[in-house]
């Protein structure tokens, strides 16, 4: 059975393989492009936030249904006993006038009536009705849906934010790990030069040009840079651990290798033209208006709270009465209509359209902010993408005279014109530029990755 880990990156690969050229951009990696969809599809943090959309649009719904008809049932029925009693005296009320009647009429048409009390509590007592209710107009109904939209869209927007950052976390660690792999081929090419140096010092010895102190010199190289190998292989296994978790992968899965990133070319960018982008695409800025958006319509509903009644719709019908029975005698029916409006609220709302008004200001300001930060992010970051590039211009300078000094020097080694420690110090020279360059041209691309995120691409 095929793992996901495995399977993943190998789909996502030949659908990239399989699109126009118009789509893809030639210069850039397919393998890292099929690692960041899968980034952005199995994330934690990023699975995270579309729970966090999920949940805000649950709440625009719940804000809907506040503006809709509602029906409900409701049923209940009381037995007691005991309690307060009232004493009502309507036989001393009315047995005198009976009496009246009775001498009056010469019959007894009018019996005497007892005094009766009457219990607080019902016995025997049933109410069972549907309730009905309807919000005909509400300020804080009708505005809160705005507000929820424009959150939604907030958060959706703050979410693609997050996207943009975790693909630069996934290119910055990939170009990492492959840094290790580069970096490794330098090392294994200076110990081939250091295995031949010792086999040609061990020939120097069985012929008695030299002493073996010049073999033990080779084999004090070899293992200085052993070390320096092993030590790659460790940053390997690190640089592979934080790559899968970016991933939301087992930490220890195989990352496929794509050593041809460090071979692409880097085009030039124009920095105005990237200030208008990153004005334009930055997905924090679309969030931060989405943001002033839901503050602006708090403040209109605030205002209108003031201003306007709320106006409602309501009633019930069913059955009420002692014994649970169902009939004519017990049925009813009941409708209201109702408005409220606050006449005096110790200067509540007045309060609250004061914050609503701050919240908006705050909201606007924080918008400008952002949108300078951006402007200063995008500058920053071309420039360093430049100073990265000189200084890669200048590494391959100086690997190209390390080249040509390791050359000269090696072949006076071999002619016995040129000493051992000049041979080490020419091939520490060649290697140490190697590297330089190597780490100058991961610069230039970590560099290019943070700069084209500054400009939301």
């Amino acid at each position: 059975m095929f793992r996901r880990d495995k399977l993943q990156p190998f789909l996502v690969l030949m659908f990239f393989l399989s699109l126009p050229t118009k789509w893809v951009n030639a210069q850039e990696s397919a393998i890292l492009q099929s690692y960041i969809q899968e980034g952005l599809q199995y994330n934690l943090g990023i699975q995270s936030g579309e729970l966090e959309i999920q949940k805000a649009t649950q709440r625009l719904n719940q804000a809907k249904s506040l503006s809709k008809f509602k029906l409900g049932f409701e049923a209940n029925y009381i037995v007691a006993a005991g309690g307060r009693k009232l004493d009502f005296p309507i036989g001393d009320l009315l047995n005198p006038v009976y009496n009246t009647l009775n001498f009056l009429t010469q019959s007894q048409s009018f019996p005497e009536v007892e005094n009766t009390s009457i219990q607080f509590l019902p016995n025997n007592f049933h109410e069972t009705k549907l309730n009905f209710a309807l919000p005909i107009y509400n300020t804080d109904v009708r505005f809160n849906q705005k507000i929820q939209t424009s959150l939604v869209a907030g958060k959706s927007s703050m979410e693609d934010a997050k996207k943009l950052s975790l693909k630069f976390d996934i290119t910055e660690a990939y170009i990492k790990f492959l840094q290790t792999w580069e970096a490794e081929k330098i090392w294994q090419n200076n110990r081939k030069v250091l295995s031949e140096l010792k086999r040609f010092n061990e020939s120097l010895v069985r012929n008695g040009v030299a002493t073996e102190d010049i073999v033990a010199t080779a084999d004090f190289e070899l293992a200085k840079v052993d070390n320096a190998i092993f030590e790659l292989q460790s940053n390997r296994n690190s640089a592979r651990a934080y790559f899968n978790y970016l991933l939301g992968k087992d930490q220890q899965s195989e990352v496929m290798v794509d050593s041809a990133l460090f071979k692409r070319v880097v085009p030039e960018y124009n920095l105005d033209e990237a200030l208008e982008s990153s004005m334009s695409k930055r997905n924090e800025l679309r969030g931060l208006e989405n943001f002033m958006e839901a503050a602006e319509t708090n403040s209109i509903r605030e205002g209108k709270n003031k201003r306007l009644p709320e106006l409602y719709l309501g009633g019930s019908f069913g059955f009420q009465g002692f014994g649970y029975t169902f009939n004519k005698e017990q049925a009813y029916a009941l409708a209201q209509v109702g408005l409220t409006y606050d006449l005096l609220d110790g200067k509540l709302q007045k309060n609250k359209i004061q914050e609503s008004r701050l919240d908006y200001q705050i909201a606007t300001k924080q918008l400008d902010d952002t949108k300078e930060q951006i402007k200063l992010q995008t500058t920053l970051a071309w420039n360093e993408l430049q100073a990265a590039k000189f200084s890669w211009q200048s590494a391959e300078k100086n690997v190209l005279a390390a080249e040509s000094i390791y050359r000269i020097v090696n072949n006076k080694y071999r002619a016995g014109q040129a000493l051992l420690l000049e041979f080490l110090e020419a091939e520490a020279r060649r290697t140490n530029a190697h590297m330089t360059k190597l780490l100058a041209w991961s610069e230039v691309l970590t560099k290019e990755a943070a700069f084209r995120k500054a400009v939301g691409k």
